[in-house]
């Protein structure tokens, strides 16, 4: 996708931070950071919701970005972990939630990013284009129409969104701690360290594999213009 009118690191900004998601993306239905492991890679959740009837799907994921002059990538795949807690960092401090982090959330099917990421490369101050990787198990037997929409109309959509999310980005980070940017400064990461050993790959050959194939397509109930003025 070619971003005119938004720098490269704009568009990284807005890919790291979980709190505008939370603005921009009305698919997700929650994202948390829940530990670092070096300056440039973490762990963390998030789950997000699948066309009707499907159940929704989460992942955890082990994700690094490495900042290249004026490109940027961001990369992740899924991992296994012990951790019992979450940590939310945040304007208003670290906050700590037990969660059971390694179970599917509640009416949920446990997914697995094989290798997911983005490339960002910049062309010239205001310009940049995004190259987006998925390779995701989402774990079951999926109908057609499933597939279809989702190469057909999902995903362009969300390419889309994630475009005008750029685009409102500035004005909406100086209202909302504009300086703080841990993917940036390291040391304002409060994350509790964790250790790699500590974490195994999700196989998804150890997960419930769920047969979602004979369900039909029904109509979504969130209105088709609801993520226009997501953003405030």
């Amino acid at each position: 996708m070619d971003c005119k009118d938004v720098a490269a690191e704009t568009l990284y900004d807005v890919l790291h931070d979980i709190e505008y998601r939370k603005k921009w993306d009305t698919n997700v239905i929650e994202t948390f950071d829940i530990g670092k492991l070096t300056v440039n890679a973490d762990v963390g959740y998030y789950s997000w919701k699948c066309p009707k009837p499907l159940k929704n799907r989460d992942v955890i994921t082990l994700r690094s970005w490495l900042p290249m002059g004026d490109d940027y990538i961001i990369m992740n795949y899924s991992v296994k972990h012990p951790v019992r807690k979450r940590a939310l960092a945040g304007e208003g401090g670290v906050k700590e939630v037990a969660r059971e982090c390694d179970l599917a959330g509640k009416d949920m099917v446990r997914a697995v990013s094989l290798q997911t990421g983005y490339l960002i490369e910049g062309k010239g101050p205001k310009n940049c284009t995004l190259t987006y990787l998925a390779q995701v198990d989402p774990k079951g037997s999926l109908p057609k129409w499933v597939v279809n929409k989702s190469s057909q109309f999902l995903a362009p959509k969300a390419m889309k969104k994630m475009y005008k999310a750029c685009l409102k980005y500035p004005e909406w980070k100086q209202k909302h701690n504009p300086h703080f940017k841990p993917w940036l400064f390291p040391e304002q990461n409060a994350l509790p360290g964790l250790a790699l050993s500590d974490l195994a790959i999700q196989h998804a050959d150890s997960l419930e594999n769920i047969d979602e194939s004979s369900l039909s397509e029904t109509k979504d109930d969130r209105p088709e213009g609801s993520d226009e003025d997501s953003v405030n």
